[in-house]
């Protein structure tokens, strides 16, 4: 596990602080689509808790239904970069 006195790997030298932002808001995104579509899989710790909070909105998008928390699951895939995947994720 990274401390906080770690340097931060090669591959996020210089990103500001609100890409750091949006790529932790994907991960856990990624993290609540994976357990909609796995449930019982476990979740990197770090991400675990917010991708469970997460999981209702992104179950109700995946299943097609037009309500509140559906849209709250698209609003939060845009807010992060990420819309173009979870409406990939979609059922058809």
């Amino acid at each position: 596990m990274r401390s906080d006195r770690d340097p931060l790997p090669p591959c996020r030298v210089g990103a500001s602080p609100e890409e750091l932002a949006r790529e932790a808001d994907r991960a856990v995104l990624y993290g609540a689509i994976l357990a909609a579509q796995r449930p019982g899989v476990r979740l990197k710790p770090q991400i675990a808790a917010a991708a469970e909070a997460l999981l209702p909105a992104v179950r109700a998008f995946l299943e097609g239904r037009e309500d509140d928390e559906a849209a709250f699951a698209l609003e939060y895939a845009r807010a992060c970069g990420a819309e173009a995947f979870l409406l990939s994720k979609r059922r058809a």
